[in-house]
């Protein structure tokens, strides 16, 4: 957690100067240092929010990725620890590391997208969304600069298009994409929804392995939630050239249905 040690050493840094120079107790170090991280929190958050509308709205070179990449991912880890979330990613051993993919999970929260950014730091990760997400002020923006993509599951021509720019950004730009192939939200929770067999016509496209993942959110907690990531399954890029999207879209989601009903 990057931010978190560097908003830690300001404050604790920050707390010493002021009592060493000052007649305070040293007993205020303490809540002095823990409003100085407050401080500096609000204070990030803020220039983080006036920076992000001088961005550009056009989707990042791959030249200039890197950076956005860096930047957000670490910014979404210490919000996520600021939330109290406790999250834990299981099976990342089966994930490649040498090359792209596409990740494909059930959908349950409008914080998996920001969980899963946090958690998968190794890996350069954007996403395909709904059109909706990229008209909310600010974060809109912030997430062309990640180089999410809209998709219009209304509109046939336009999911086409869509589905073979992920493609592109597999293969031109080395990023892994992300999807749902549920298409929205499950907000019962229970079980899973229909799936969009065409989610994965972009593993196809982009000749990349599918990683199958799951999100389980325990809410026992007073404070923040603990989630769990689970790596599910590997479809390598032998088997998605040999088999059809309906083939990939069954095998995904039984591997999610038996390690969701453990």
């Amino acid at each position: 957690m990057l931010l978190n040690w560097i908003f830690t050493a300001l404050a604790v840094s920050g707390s010493a100067l002021i009592c060493g120079l000052t007649p305070l107790s040293p007993w205020w170090g303490l809540p002095l240092a823990v409003g100085l991280y407050a401080g500096a929190g609000i204070v990030f958050i803020i220039l983080v929010l006036l920076s992000t509308l001088l961005l550009p709205k056009d989707t990042p070179s791959k030249k200039r990725y890197g950076v956005y990449h860096w930047f957000i991912q670490h910014t979404l880890s210490w919000v996520m620890l600021v939330l109290g979330y406790r999250i834990s990613l299981q099976g990342a051993e089966r994930i490649p590391t040498d090359r792209p993919f596409l990740l494909v999970s059930n959908h349950l929260s409008n914080m998996d997208p920001l969980i899963t950014l946090a958690v998968f730091r190794k890996w350069h990760l954007g996403y395909v969304s709904k059109p909706e997400n990229f008209k909310i002020p600010v974060i809109g923006i912030a997430m062309r600069r990640a180089c999410f993509l809209s998709i219009d599951r209304e509109n046939p021509r336009n999911a086409v298009t869509t589905i073979k720019r992920a493609a592109e950004q597999i293969t031109d730009m080395g990023l892994s994409m992300a999807i749902y192939p549920e298409g929205t939200r499950n907000k019962s929770g229970e079980g899973l929804l229909p799936f969009h067999a065409g989610s994965f016509k972009i593993a196809k496209l982009a000749k990349c392995p599918v990683a199958v993942m799951t999100v389980r959110y325990d809410k026992r907690r007073p404070f923040g939630k603990i989630v769990t990531l689970n790596i599910v399954d590997m479809m390598d890029e032998a088997y998605v050239a040999e088999h059809q999207t309906a083939d990939m879209s069954d095998r995904a989601r039984t591997a999610m249905e038996k390690n969701l009903n453990k």
